[in-house]
Parts: C-alpha cells; structure tokens; sequence
C-alpha cells in the first residue's frame, strides 16, 4: 500500500470482484499461486447462495447431451473431496447429505420425466422407474397418491449452502476481503485500476465472478454482455415426525430438500421480478405444491423466507472466459451456481496458470462469452 496525489494506492497480482460461491471458490484455487490476491464484494442486493438449495444434482437438470452436462457431471464427482477438505481445514460442517434424489413427474409431465429418464439411462446411468404404489416406498410413504411417475437418482447428494459459503469464507480467510463498491475500471499502463470509495487498487488480473451484477462491472470495460436475476424464493418448514431423507424435485420446478434436525428447504420460484423482498404470490404457489406433494406438511411450522437471484444471460449459461489481457469473467451459473462451484475455481486456475491442464483442454472453448464478442479476445 502506498500514497499518491490521488489518495490510498493498494496494488494485488489478483483481484476476484463478487464474494458469492463462485467468487470465494474462484479464489481457494488461485490462492496456491499466489497470495497477493483480494476479493472485493459489496455484501448487499442480488445474491443467490443465501437462497439455494444446494442440491449437487447434475443429471436432474438435463435432458440431452452438452458440455454443461459433461462439466456438471465432472463437477459433482469433485464436490464430496472438495467439502472434506473444507470440513477438515476449518474444523466446521457444510451438512453434506447424500441420500438420493426423486425426480417427481408433476400432473401431465409423464412423458417429459420419461424423455428424460431415456437420456440418462442412454449415458449409461442406472436409475430407475418408480410408478404407482411404488412411490409409497419413498419419503416414508407420505407422497400423494396424485402423483404415479418418478425416477430415483440414487448418486445426489446435498449440502446447506449457507454454511458452504460461510465454511469457504473461513478456509479464505488468509485473503483480504474488501467490503466495498467498486466505482470504476480501467485499463492503464498494463494494469487494471479499480476505484472503490476510499482509495484505488492496482492488479495484474481482475476476474469478474458477481452473478447478475457483472453486467455493469464488464459495461465499465465497454463489454455490452446483457445479464439478468432470475428470482427465486424459498421457504423453510419445520416438521419434527417427518423424518425425510431424499430430495423430492418435480418437473414443474418445486422441490423439497431435508435439512437438518428435521428441517425442509422448499423451492423455487422463477420470476422477473426485481423485488428484493418474497411476494404473497410465490410464497402461496410453494406451500400449495408442498401440500400437494406431501400432505402432512400442513401440519409444519414455517421458519423462514427469503428470496435470491440466479445470474442468467441470453445464453443460458456459465460464462468462463478470458476477455482480455488480464481479464477473466466467470458468471452465468443460473440454478447450478453450487453445483458448479468447486470445478468454476478449478477451470479458471487452469486457464490462468496451467493452460495444458485436462480440465480447461477439454472445455476451452464451450463456454466462451459468443462470437459476437471475439474482437474482444
């Protein structure tokens, strides 16, 4: 840190802006290269992890083939190492729970669910078909007989995401966390100035991982990459004689996930909805899908609500990519932001420092900005 006529200079090799999941992720893989990194987040407005559900289920998004079905894949098998280290370091629990997932066909979306299950059976998965009085087997028998088709995902697991964010937070602790907005980027004399409320910071690399508020920060380096928060709300039901173990996920996007002490994250909405607050609206259309699916549910109390903001762009999905010299943006994850988390860091550590690495040869050109923007590169 020194002085100048401008005020408090602090220079970095690395500096990561957004503090979310991916931020800090970003960040434990860089961090054996070099420790003079910095993470700069301003902790308010559209965040999603304090919202998600921390489900690692990479086959329950898709439907066919693609290279974020492939790298989601790979990024669930690294996750159970991943949290065991992060347990181990800081001596705190991410509530990791790996008890399968039943993917629900909601009223009508049979042959959606089969479609699906015929994809991942095709990959080689061994799932299985779940009809009629066989769902009673699941959930200790309390699904409504309203629903006659499932598939089983025995290999998803879970975690709490707060505490994964709060437990990486703790492993990052050694990094300067800089709580802060940043005003302005430019691109001067081979470094990136960044203007925050108190003095500039000066880095070699700058990495843009702030979900739905990259926008600006990229606008501020004339890079027009449009991008949106997908709101989501959630609930939290307590119910002590329930006893679930398995995540239930219907195809209409409503899921419940047991957490501990017999807690169940309910979700999520999707909306446009730029409301910080959760609306009578959502909330309504959660615990009427909740009663449908598991009636005795009624019979809970309600802890909490809370809404987030999935980062989405006209792409629909992850952005990992070098812009320019220097510049790196890591954004997009929408619904997969946890799931994606442990192997985002990874890819960005290899397209920085060890670009013959297997992970960024294989994806290295799947999940660019578009070519529109190669004039950029």
């Amino acid at each position: 840190m020194y002085f100048c006529k401008k005020g408090v200079v602090t220079t970095y090799d690395i500096v990561v802006i957004g503090g979310g999941i991916i931020g800090e992720n970003i960040v434990y893989a860089l961090k054996d290269h070099t420790d003079n990194i910095a993470i700069i987040d301003d902790a308010h407005g559209y965040k999603a992890t304090h919202a998600a559900g921390g489900m690692l289920g990479a086959q329950n998004e898709f439907t066919e083939d693609s290279p974020l079905y492939r790298l989601s894949m790979l990024g669930q098998q690294m996750m159970p190492d991943h949290i065991q280290e992060l347990e181990n370091l800081t001596g705190s629990s991410i509530d990791l729970q790996q008890h399968g997932l039943l993917k629900i066909a909601s009223p009508g979306d049979e042959e959606k669910l089969k479609t699906q299950y015929d994809f991942l059976n095709s990959k080689h998965e061994q799932f299985e078909w779940i009809a009629s009085k066989a769902l009673s087997s699941y959930a200790n028998g309390s699904i409504s007989n309203v629903f006659e088709q499932a598939m089983w995902i025995p290999t998803d697991g879970q975690v709490n995401a707060g505490k994964y964010l709060t437990v990486i937070q703790q492993a990052n602790q050694d990094i300067p966390h800089i709580s802060d907005f940043v005003k302005s980027i430019n691109y001067v004399n081979d470094k990136y100035h960044l203007s925050i409320s108190d003095k500039t910071i000066i880095s070699e690399k700058v990495i843009i991982a702030a979900g739905c508020k990259s926008e600006p920060l990229l606008n501020m380096l004339d890079i027009d990459f449009p991008m949106q928060g997908v709101k989501g709300e959630v609930l939290t039901l307590h119910h002590p004689d329930l006893h679930l173990k398995e995540t239930l996920f219907q195809t209409n996007g409503h899921y419940i996930v047991p957490k501990s002490d017999n807690h169940y994250l309910i979700g999520a909405t999707t909306s446009l909805d730029t409301n910080q607050q959760a609306s009578a609206e959502g909330i309504k259309w959660l615990l009427e899908e909740t009663f449908k699916l598991i009636p005795i549910l009624r019979e809970s109390t309600l802890v909490s609500i809370d809404c987030g903001f999935r980062p989405d762009s006209t792409l629909h999905r992850p952005v990992l990519d070098q812009l320019d010299e220097g510049l790196f943006v890591a954004t997009g994850h929408y619904r997969n932001g946890i799931l994606l988390s442990r192997i985002t860091g990874e890819f960005m550590r290899q397209m920085i420092f060890e670009q013959d690495g297997e992970l960024y040869q294989q994806f290295q050109n799947d999940f660019k900005i578009g070519e529109i923007y190669e004039n950029i590169h």
